[in-house]
Formats: C-alpha cells, structure tokens, sequence
C-alpha cells in the first residue's frame, strides 16, 4: 500500500499563485459572459408552448431538435415521454410576447409546419398543446432565493454558537 501521508510534507502555500491562476482563469470568462449575455431561463420560467407527440417514426430527440432549429424554433426542450415514439415539445417563438393561448396555437402550427415539411405529414399525431405561464418559474425562483438566505443564516447561528459569536457576525 503507498503511504501518502507518512513524513509528508507537500507544499501548498508554495502553488497559491498557481492555482490562484487557475481559478481566475475560469472565473473571469464565466463573469464575463454572464454580464454580456445574461442567463438563458427555460420555458418553465419564461413561459411558452408544451406540445404532446405520439408516434414520431423515423425521428429521435436529436433529429426533432435538428428539425426545430431549422425551421427558426431556437431553443427547443424535447423530451421522450410516454410510449417508444412519444415526445413532449417545450417552445416558443419569440421571448418578447407574453405567453397566451392564441401564441401557444401559432407556436404549435410552427411545431407542425416545420415536422410535416421535414418528416412527412401524417407521420405523427398532435396528443395535446397548452400554453406554460412563467408563474411557477417565479415561484420556484422565490422560493430558492429565500432557502439560500434562511441556509445563510442558519449557518451564521451555528457559526456564533459553536465557536464564539464574532464568527457568526
């Protein structure tokens, strides 16, 4: 067995240059494209289209995704659901307009226009289309911003309990 441990005397101070490098090496470019492009929130928390479809032939989630972008629908979540050839489609077609059911039906004719043009008409059937509103991505956003507070607090309490109180402060 390779002792690692024994007579060691590894010199850690002696990379913080180093690895302080490397860390700024990827926080820096991260910071910076989160302040030029901002972050990129899913249909769940912007609001969009869910289309259900059933009996997809000849088309994976990779080919349907191919499909999409093609047809200008960028950012499209597809995922298996159901049967073998069942898909759920999350979409939407502009980020400006506020998601309603009239938007939902244009999203869903897109969704339909460009498979029946790439696939074949016929190849599959529309189960169900419904319109998303970004009211449980708000939700879910407040509620993940107060758990860090209240897990930041609590964690400062334990802090000024265990050890001594200017720790907590």
């Amino acid at each position: 067995m390779i002792r690692l441990l024994a007579n060691a005397r590894y010199d850690f101070l002696g990379l913080r240059r180093w690895s302080s490098l490397v860390a700024a090496a990827f926080i820096i470019p991260g910071l910076a494209l989160l302040l030029t492009r901002g972050l990129n929130y899913s249909i769940e928390f912007t609001g969009g289209t869910l289309i259900q479809l059933d009996s997809v032939q000849g088309a994976d989630a990779g080919r349907l995704r191919e499909v999409l972008t093609q047809a200008g629908i960028h950012g499209a979540d597809i995922q298996p659901f159901g049967s073998k050839q069942g898909y759920q489609i999350r979409a939407r077609l502009s980020a400006e307009q506020e998601v309603t059911e009239a938007e939902a039906q244009r999203t869903a004719a897109a969704v339909q226009q460009a498979l029946d043009a790439r696939l074949g008409p016929g190849t599959y059937t529309v189960m169900r289309t419904e319109a998303v509103g970004p009211k449980v991505g708000r939700e879910l956003q407040s509620k993940a911003l107060i758990a860090v507070l209240v897990s930041f607090v609590a964690t400062l309490i334990y802090l000024a309990a265990r050890f001594e109180w200017r720790f907590g402060t």
